[in-house]
């Protein structure tokens, strides 16, 4: 009697866990399927002829494969121009922000001093407040830029305040990155700040002992340890810079447009051609948000290993 007891309860147990696993399959799999779903399409459409497309001949696999879309966007869609503007702002704008917020971070989670509470809320509060709000005052700022206020201590000696106009230049990128509030800096900080508050207290006296100074500890004992963030955010920056349109539309930069800038503008495909059946242009839109977003994907697959444990570290208590 005991082993048949013994038998059924191993019985209820496996069944269980069958279907618990079962069941956290089947989510996993559709929200797996919700989410790379737009994917899928962009990906068939643009390889698809535009009369087959609207048939309804596959909605998956094109019946008749083709890079034509991506031939002929090219005549009216300067995709490696976009790129390169891009790739400049995306890049330099990176690398300044994840410096100067990694050091932020580090100050954050490794020092206490008066106020750091202060200014650990003020980083928080940046991360709630959509930038669209302050989108006014700092297209006004960004025009007539006056170096935080030293072009009008000048303008008391000359009478006239000196300004500059940033707006057209890279300068209105870099100059936030420069002072921890550019795209997204906020949540960088965050994960910084997590990441260094964790870390074991023996490593900075260790380096304390061998003479090292504060910046040399973040740079030589740190930041080899913070590896797993350090991709993460410059992953993060990187598309966060790559999709921007709000900041780059304030105005029309001199070195040209940006990729996601002209994707916006060719929403409806008619820009630099006479005439355009509705058919061509919906699957030349889908060849073109195909190579906008390419770069991304690839990068998120490199870096994906590092995400996951960023994400999974980053609620460490510190």
């Amino acid at each position: 009697m005991e082993k048949n007891s013994l038998l059924s309860k191993s019985l209820i147990n496996s069944a269980t866990s069958f279907f618990y696993n079962l069941f956290r399959y089947a989510l996993l799999i559709g929200v797996s399927y919700v989410a790379i779903f737009p994917m899928i399409k962009m990906l068939s459409a643009s390889l698809t002829i535009a009369e087959d497309y609207y048939a309804g001949v596959s909605e998956y696999i094109p019946p008749r494969p083709t890079f034509i879309n991506y031939k002929n966007v090219q005549s009216y869609f300067d995709f490696f121009k976009c790129v390169k503007v891009t790739l400049i702002i995306t890049l330099s704008c990176t690398l300044v922000s994840v410096f100067v917020c990694s050091l932020v971070g580090y100050g954050l989670g490794r020092y206490k001093f008066k106020g750091s509470n202060l200014v650990y809320a003020a980083v928080l509060f940046t991360i709630i407040m959509p930038i669209q709000t302050a989108q006014i005052p700092l297209t006004y700022y960004y025009r007539w830029f006056d170096f935080f206020s030293i072009g009008k201590l000048i303008g008391l000696i000359t009478g006239e305040t000196l300004t500059v106009n940033l707006l057209p230049n890279l300068g209105r990128f870099l100059v936030p990155a420069m002072f921890g509030v550019g795209l997204k800096a906020g949540i960088f900080i965050f994960l910084f700040r997590q990441f260094f508050a964790g870390m074991p207290k023996d490593l900075e006296e260790a380096a304390k002992l061998d003479g090292c100074s504060p910046f040399k500890i973040y740079w030589k004992v740190m930041i080899p340890n913070i590896i797993p963030v350090l991709v993460t955010v410059i992953l993060l920056s990187i598309i966060y810079y790559w999709n921007d349109t709000l900041v780059t539309g304030m105005s029309n930069l001199k070195m040209g447009s940006t990729l996601m800038i002209e994707v916006e503008k060719l929403i409806v495909l008619r820009e630099g051609r006479d005439e355009i059946s509705e058919m061509t242009k919906q699957v030349e839109y889908y060849s073109i948000m195909m190579l906008a977003i390419l770069p991304m994907v690839v990068a998120y697959i490199f870096g994906q290993r590092f995400f996951v444990e960023c994400m999974d570290r980053s609620g460490s208590k510190g």
